[in-house]
């Protein structure tokens, strides 16, 4: 589950060894008909997300969606039937035959094209044990208490002693408080401890309090207020961004994951998103709560290092700044270098929902929301 607009600084990543088990970096020298087959498998993997998790609903279920209802069995029977031709078809034949089940719908607030923005998993160092600047537990969700305040309700100032959550919640890992701060922005990271244990802690619940970011009280204070900078201004203003960081009420509990041992050049296994959706590289987007989870969506952007024109994604995450129509945060996985892009990335875009046809309805119509 995202947390802010943008990606984070990849803090530490040097520290990592090269055969960590979810580097799925690419090669210079992977060929372009590898690539091409990896682009396809990680377009099956996505179709496989959303399916899994539409298929979990209760079939009662309903999608308001331009004065339209659907059920998940709308969506999930032309899904299904797309999944089956991906094996021998290649993305631009499995457009045409989406064009054939889904009717287009372009996202505009009125005239406005769609902000695009970009995010990616984090990877920092961690300790098994408080020593140092390590001090600052990623903690699991707490047992409620015996009174009738639901303790995940306290707000971040309350988490940071040990006297308050020893009780009801245990440590995953402690990290720096900006690299805390990072974690619970993007809602996920991948974790390597002085053991050279590598994990993922993964989003499980918050507080329900609104994000506030450290930037409203350092401004003048930080060279730059983008969050993936404040590991650099605590070097030089540690009390001021340190009272930044404490003052955002908002808080993230996380759950850990082991990580599993993948053959190279395999699709990367990603964190999990909203409804236990697993994020894809480059097929899975955040959008508003007004989209569904699970819906595919054409987005047409430019980042600095590729152009995506009519790209086809899946809605698989949500955000807590993740709002309006047709806004979108476009995962781009968490490879060597990505963060230059995500960070970097802030534009204007078409995106294009892609809803189940209505029996009776023409093939060549499309609307915008």
């Amino acid at each position: 589950m995202r947390e802010i607009l943008m990606g984070s600084l990849l803090l530490g990543f040097g520290l990592f060894s090269t055969n960590f088990a979810l580097d799925a970096r690419p090669t210079k020298s992977r060929s372009l008909h590898s690539t091409k087959e990896w682009e396809h498998s990680s377009l099956q993997l996505a179709i496989k997300e959303s399916i899994q998790y539409l298929e979990k609903l209760p079939p009662e279920t309903k999608f308001q969606i331009q004065g339209e209802t659907y059920t998940p069995s709308e969506i999930l029977h032309p899904l299904q039937r797309i999944q089956k031709r991906m094996v021998s078809q290649r993305e631009s034949e499995i457009q045409k035959e989406l064009r054939k089940e889904f009717q287009e719908v372009e996202l505009k607030t009125g005239e406005e094209l769609p902000h695009i923005t970009g995010y990616y998993e984090v990877r920092i160092q961690g300790r098994t044990k408080p020593k140092g600047r390590f001090v600052y537990p990623a903690l699991v969700p707490p047992k409620q208490n015996s009174n009738s305040i639901d303790s995940k309700s306290y707000p971040r100032e309350y988490w940071k002693e040990e006297s308050n959550w020893k009780s009801f919640s245990h440590p995953i890992v402690f990290l720096t408080l900006t690299d805390l701060h990072l974690a619970q922005l993007e809602g996920s990271a991948l974790i390597q401890t002085e053991t050279k244990e590598t994990f993922r802690i993964n989003y499980a619940a918050d507080n329900g309090l609104d994000y506030m970011s450290p930037s409203l009280h350092l401004t003048g204070v930080c060279p730059s207020l983008k969050p993936y900078h404040l590991s650099q201004c605590m070097e030089t203003n540690p009390k001021e961004v340190t009272d930044a960081i404490l003052k955002n009420p908002r808080y993230i509990f996380f759950e850990k994951e082991i990580l599993q041992i993948r053959k190279p050049n395999s699709i990367p296994i990603g964190p999990l998103g909203s409804g236990g959706i697993r994020l894809v590289k480059e097929r899975s987007v955040a959008m508003d709560k007004q989209v569904p989870l699970g819906f595919p969506v054409l987005v047409s952007f430019q980042t600095t290092k590729q152009t995506y024109h009519d790209h086809l994604a899946f809605v698989h995450d949500r955000g807590n700044a993740i709002q309006g129509e047709g806004r979108v945060d476009f995962y781009l996985g968490n490879e060597t270098g990505i963060d230059e892009v995500a960070n970097h990335l802030s534009t204007k875009g078409k995106v294009v929902l892609l809803v189940p046809r209505k029996k009776g309805l023409p093939k060549g119509s499309s609307d915008s929301m």
